[in-house]
């Protein structure tokens, strides 16, 4: 039996929802990312789905880990 497929389509309300939670603008989520505006608002749009690296960096400015911020892609 293969394990489940992520729902890969699930990362742009992720994103959108922790970013609303914390009250950020793009701009104040790149300074705590170091992630660039362009990339938040391809995120947002769903035009992107971003890397490892990506991710990473924001679980960082959201203070959690990788695997919490991702569990949704599971559901």
């Amino acid at each position: 039996m293969l394990p489940p497929e992520p729902n890969l389509d699930a990362l742009r309300g992720i994103f959108d929802a922790r970013r609303h939670a914390a009250g950020w603008t793009y701009e104040e989520l790149a300074e705590r990312s170091g992630i660039s505006r362009q990339t938040l608002l391809n995120l947002a749009s769903g035009r992107y789905r971003g890397d490892l690296r990506t991710w990473l960096l924001l679980a960082r400015a959201f203070e959690t880990d990788l695997d919490t911020l991702l569990a949704p892609v599971w559901e």
